[in-house]
């Protein structure tokens, strides 16, 4: 008897703890939409295979809007004003998100207006509106100096650089508002924005960046027959620093695809369907 009575009283202390029906609950509900995500993430990516695009760009719980002061700057923008009511709506949301996302930085004395904030953020938002993840991971400063400065990355003077390590896009203002009013405000803009995307497309999974990195490498390899590269130059419509390494090829060929699409799609049409692709940017067909 006292042998059986010792028997439930230590079976009892170690049947283990009871689980809170509140916690299991929770737990499953956490369980089951991992594995739902990881399903669709695997069914998109085979979307992609398939369409070279994703399965949707915009999906936002609320939509953000910007100051009055800042938003007059938006109908300066000619890719804002060639967009119907709904984008608009999401291109201004996307350039709150990124403003309040980004540390904006004066050097020498530079003060740092709405201005220059909203034509910098203009130009990251037009880079990634077809993407659906579109705050660029490694770019969270942008520090803006007078006019060229001192790179202690190659010991040089520049008028623009990106810098991955610190997660910085730095500008020379001067050389920033060379304007070309046909679609964007700057080359320099365009062209160091560029570099934070293929690098970010690089270092990321996400369904963005392996639609840019894929597209990048199918892209090298329709490139790297002589008659091909032969006919890229004979089209002269990259300048020679887009032949100084693969990285600053991507940029300037963006540069071009932004400020002259027609004369890219004319040219080089298979090169400009790559880099629509790449960015997910078929607003210029529209």
């Amino acid at each position: 008897m006292e042998y059986g009575l010792l028997y439930l009283f230590l079976y009892q202390e170690h049947e283990g703890p009871k689980i809170n029906p509140i916690f299991g609950g929770v737990a499953v509900f956490i369980i089951f939409s991992i594995c739902v995500y990881y399903v669709l993430r695997y069914l998109e990516t085979i979307y992609v295979k398939f369409y070279k695009r994703p399965y949707f760009i915009h999906w936002y719980f609320r939509m953000r809007k910007l100051p009055d002061a800042m938003r007059r700057f938006l109908e300066e923008n000619t890719f804002y004003k060639q967009l119907n009511k709904r984008k608009k709506q999401y291109f201004e949301h996307r350039v709150a998100c990124f403003l309040d996302t980004t540390d904006f930085v004066g050097r020498e004395e530079m003060k740092v207006t709405d201005e220059m904030k909203m034509k910098i953020s203009m130009i990251v938002i037009q880079l990634t509106f077809g993407m659906r993840k579109y705050l660029i991971e490694y770019l969270t400063t942008i520090i803006l100096y007078p006019s060229t400065f001192f790179s202690v990355l190659n010991q040089r003077e520049h008028k623009g650089e990106f810098n991955p390590r610190s997660k910085a896009l730095v500008l020379s203002w001067e050389h920033f508002q060379n304007k070309n009013q046909k679609t964007l405000d700057s080359n320099l803009g365009i062209h160091e924005v560029a570099h934070a995307i293929h690098y970010t497309a690089i270092k990321n999974t996400d369904i963005s960046a392996e639609i840019f990195y894929d597209t990048f490498l199918e892209l090298e390899q329709y490139l790297n027959s002589p008659e091909m590269k032969e006919k890229v130059l004979k089209a002269n419509i990259l300048r020679a620093y887009a032949f100084t390494d693969k990285y600053e090829f991507v940029a300037v060929l963006i540069e071009v695809f932004m400020l002259s699409p027609m004369k890219l799609k004319t040219h080089l049409p298979k090169v400009y369907d790559y880099v629509s692709q790449m960015l997910n940017f078929r607003y210029f067909d529209e």
